[in-house]
């Protein structure tokens, strides 16, 4: 269940790092001057982005790139070229059909219209990685132009560094991977440019006890009328890379200098559960996914069509679990996701059958996320339950006329059907089994 857009900076994130640096004062600026001039911040970007670079341990970083003033119009048109570009209609029809099915937006919601809104209101700034320049707002105050500069100055040394624009290209059912990578431009953006706001107090990031003050007012920064009136888990899903990021961030340079990042660069975090724990990517025991597949279902399936294949990752989970009992029991029961894989499918109807496995650390952990899934089902499916043992695990299934629900613990794997047609969801559930590999389920 992977993003559907590139993340960029929030519109007030320029206004906390400055809140948590004291730049403003630092700068010598005033709310009363008029925005900066093009050649006067790529005057100001030349010495920053020479001392990002030696943070970063970068010894030829070459110049900076150009900056470039724009209007909040001609933003939204270069927006609107971008989501043409990497995103097909019929690839952007595909996420909202995906989204209706797990009950994330509402079923007529215009998943293109929004995000266009969202990002024309959001994004003040960004580092365009084919073009190479730096884009600021021409509306920002001074120091938000700033600010703004220092945080795209990161990016543009990452671009050096990786060929940003491939590192982060969509990446058709790998969702949750390209999500994580997200997380860690953004997270490495958001760090570096408080630890360098930081080093002119003689400070760096490591003094900071935790994060959490700084997690607060990110989440908070992204305000306006349209992100107020999104989805609860689109909204998550564009704070993700921000929130969760800066804590990687935080984490690695806790353990090692900046010049650390480029290693993973090279071999990035591969799931958002490494974002969130970076022990499980930082630490010696690292713990990347299990890979998870799903065979052809297609035949067991007859006049419905595949609308999308991808992964939901710990985030996802967590998010979906959180929607219908609560944030806290949602990211507490996706702790332990070790990996997953999900269908989802058109009936023609209105109806989204899905087939999703998802395999946890252990069987304990597996009973317990069982049971959200089955209270997920039934919140979402109201009506008479049968319940059958089987397999050490247990089957709990939902029948509707002609459609059926069931969700299967085997193990420390878990398969959620739902929507499935009633007489060939049991063939559909011994298909998807048969094609595990032999061996411990674990």
């Amino acid at each position: 269940m992977g993003s559907s857009g590139y993340h960029r900076p929030m519109r007030r994130l320029w206004a906390v790092l400055f809140v948590l640096a004291g730049a403003p004062a630092l700068l010598g600026q005033s709310q009363a001057q008029p925005p900066d001039s093009s050649r006067a911040l790529e005057a100001l970007a030349a010495p920053i982005y020479q001392q990002l670079a030696t943070l970063k341990g970068m010894t030829s970083p070459g110049h900076p790139p150009p900056v470039l003033l724009r209007s909040r119009e001609d933003n939204r048109r270069f927006m609107e070229q971008e989501m043409n570009r990497r995103y097909s209609p019929a690839r952007i029809e595909a996420e909202r059909k995906t989204l209706v099915a797990w009950g994330l937006i509402p079923v007529d919601y215009d998943l293109r219209t929004l995000f266009l809104d969202l990002m024309q209101e959001q994004i003040s700034a960004y580092y365009d990685p084919r073009a190479k320049v730096m884009v600021v707002g021409d509306w920002l105050p001074p120091e938000q132009q700033r600010a703004a500069l220092i945080h795209e100055l990161v990016h543009a040394l990452q671009d050096r560094e990786i060929a940003l624009d491939g590192f982060i290209s969509p990446d058709p059912g790998r969702g949750d991977q390209l999500l994580a990578r997200q997380a860690l431009i953004e997270g490495e953006a958001v760090a570096l440019t408080i630890d360098y706001l930081l080093k002119a107090q003689n400070m760096d990031i490591t003094v900071l006890p935790d994060l959490s003050n700084t997690q607060g007012l990110i989440a908070t920064s992204a305000g306006g009328p349209m992100i107020a009136k999104a989805p609860k888990f689109l909204r998550d899903l564009l704070l993700f890379p921000y929130l969760e990021g800066v804590g990687f961030a935080y984490q690695l340079r806790k353990a090692h200098p900046w010049s650390a990042m480029s290693a993973l660069y090279r071999d990035p975090p591969r799931s958002t559960a490494q974002i969130m724990d970076p022990a499980k990517r930082l630490s010696a025991l690292r713990e990347d996914p299990v890979p998870v597949t799903l065979p052809d279902l297609a035949r067991l399936l007859p006049g419905r069509m595949l609308v999308s294949e991808d992964e939901m990752g710990e985030f996802g989970l967590g998010a979906l679990i959180g929607l219908h009992l609560g944030e806290p029991e949602g990211r507490r029961a996706a702790v332990g996701w070790r990996g997953d894989r999900f269908q989802v499918w058109e009936d023609g109807g209105g109806g989204f059958p899905i087939a999703c496995l998802v395999v946890l650390r252990d069987e304990l952990v597996a009973a317990t996320l069982a049971g959200h899934l089955r209270d997920f089902v039934a919140r979402r499916h109201p009506g008479p339950a049968a319940k059958v043992r089987a397999g050490g695990g247990g089957v709990t299934m939902w029948s509707d006329g002609g459609h059926a629900s069931l969700v299967d613990r085997r193990g420390a794997q878990i398969l959620l059907l739902e929507h499935m047609p009633a007489a060939t969801i049991e063939r559909v559930r011994d298909t998807i089994w048969r094609s595990r590999p032999a061996g411990p389920r674990r």
